[in-house]
C-alpha cells in the first residue's frame, strides 16, 4: 500500500493580502502636501488675475469694483481601508464543497476643501483702492528690475507738471497724455536700461523727544555719467522734472508742484485710477459704444496703452488671463510679453497698495492622511 500524500498548506493567499495592508497602511499626507500646496498657489494666482480683469472690465460697464479677499482654506481628507479574510473547512488538506478561503477588500477616499472668502468694505476699501499710493512705496519697485516707463505709465498722474492719460468712465473729460509725459517715459526707460538712473529710499523715523516723526521718503538719483548721450538725456529729464541743472538728488514728492528746489513733484494714482486707466483703453464692441452701454475708448496716440484688453463673442484661446462677461469674452493675449508684465506689475501695486495690518490666506493641509 502506498503511504498517503502530505499536502503543503498553501500561503499564496496570506501573501498577496499581507502585501495588500501594507500598501494600505502608508500614509497619503506627504503625498498631498508636496501636490496641494503647488496646486493651490497656482489657481490663488489664476483666480487673483481673473478677479483683476473682471474689475477693469466692470468699471469700462460703469459697474463699481467687487474685491473678495481668500482669508482661509481648508483642504480636508477623509481616507479608510479595511481587508478581511475568511477559511472554511481545511482547504489544504484537500478541497470540498465545504471548504473554501475567502477575503474582501475596502477602500474609501474623499476630498472636501473650502474656501472662505472675506469682501472688502468701509475703511479697508478706502485705503486699499481710493487712497492714491504714496511715492515712497512705489519706487523701491524700480530698485528690483521693472521697467521705470511701465510703472510710471501705471502709477503716475502727473510728473513735475507732465500730466498722463485721463480716462473717464462717462466718455467726457478723457485727455491723452502729454508729450513731455511720453518723453519722460522713454528717457527714463533708456536711463535705466545704462544704469544712469537710480532710487534711494530712506525708511521712517520714530519720533523722539527733540524731533517729529519722519515718514519715508524716495529721492531720483542722476548719477554723473562719462557718456555724453546719457549726459544729455540726464539734462532733458532735469528739465522736464522742473530740478535745478546738474542736480543728482531730488526728493520725490506729492503734489503738483514741488515746494522748494531739489524736489520731483508726483501725483501718483490709487488703484480705482489704475483700473480706471486700464479700462478706458481696452477693446470693447462698437455696438455698446453706439448704444450707450461703455464710453468710447480712449486713444494713446504717443503710445500703446500699459495693458492690451482684447474683446471678442468666441472663447479665445492661448490667452494669458480671460473672462467672459455680458456675452462677450475679455483677455489679454499670451504672446504679448509688454501686456503680461504690465498686469503681473499690477499684482504688485496692488499688494503694496493694501494696507491691512491682517494675514494673507491660511492653507491647512491635512496631512495625516487617515
Amino acid at each position: 500500500m502506498l503511504p498517503p500524500i502530505k499536502r503543503k498548506k498553501s500561503t499564496s493567499g496570506w501573501i498577496f493580502l499581507t502585501v495588500l495592508l501594507a500598501s494600505c497602511s502608508s500614509s497619503v499626507g506627504p503625498h498631498n502636501m508636496r501636490r496641494d500646496r503647488l496646486d493651490y498657489e497656482k489657481e490663488i494666482g489664476k483666480q487673483q488675475n481673473q478677479e483683476m480683469l473682471f474689475n477693469i472690465v466692470q468699471l469700462r460697464y460703469s459697474m463699481s469694483p467687487t474685491l473678495l479677499q481668500t482669508s482661509q482654506i481648508i483642504s480636508g481628507y477623509s481616507f479608510s481601508r479595511n481587508a478581511s479574510a475568511n477559511i472554511s473547512g481545511t482547504p489544504w488538506n484537500g478541497a470540498g464543497a465545504s471548504s473554501f478561503i475567502g477575503g474582501s477588500v475596502g477602500l474609501s477616499y474623499s476630498d472636501n476643501p473650502t474656501v472662505t472668502y472675506q469682501p472688502y468694505s468701509g475703511v479697508q476699501f478706502a485705503n486699499n483702492v481710493l487712497r492714491p499710493i504714496t511715492p515712497a512705496v512705489l519706487f523701491p519697485l524700480i530698485l528690483s528690475g521693472l521697467p521705470v516707463d511701465a510703472l510710471l505709465q501705471l502709477t503716475m498722474q502727473s510728473m513735475g507738471g507732465a500730466s498722463n492719460t485721463t480716462s473717464s468712465l462717462g466718455g467726457d473729460d478723457a485727455h491723452q497724455a502729454s508729450v513731455r509725459f511720453t518723453y519722460l517715459l522713454r528717457a527714463l526707460k533708456e536711463l535705466q536700461k545704462n544704469n544712469a538712473l537710480s532710487i534711494l529710499t530712506l525708511p521712517p523715523e520714530p519720533a523722539s523727544k527733540t524731533k517729529p516723526a519722519v515718514p519715508a521718503r524716495s529721492f531720483l538719483l542722476l548719477p554723473k555719467t562719462a557718456n555724453t548721450e546719457l549726459k544729455s538725456i540726464q539734462d532733458q529729464v532735469r528739465q522736464s522734472l522742473q530740478i535745478p541743472p546738474n542736480t543728482e538728488q531730488a526728493e520725490i514728492v506729492y503734489g503738483q508742484t514741488a515746494s522748494k528746489p531739489g524736489q520731483v513733484a508726483m501725483i501718483t494714482r490709487s488703484m480705482l485710477a489704475i483700473w480706471q486707466d486700464i479700462a478706458g483703453s481696452m477693446e470693447v464692441p462698437q455696438k455698446l459704444v453706439d448704444q450707450g452701454v461703455v464710453a468710447p475708448t480712449t486713444t494713446h496716440s504717443n503710445d500703446r496703452p500699459a495693458i492690451i484688453i482684447h474683446c471678442s463673442t468666441a472663447e479665445p484661446t492661448n490667452v494669458y488671463v480671460s473672462i467672459k462677461y455680458e456675452g462677450y469674452w475679455y483677455w489679454v493675449a499670451k504672446k504679448d510679453l509688454q501686456s503680461k508684465v504690465a498686469f503681473s506689475m499690477l499684482q504688485f501695486i496692488n499688494a503694496l497698495a493694501e494696507t491691512s495690518t491682517e494675514k494673507g490666506a491660511l492653507v491647512t493641509i491635512s496631512a495625516g492622511g487617515k
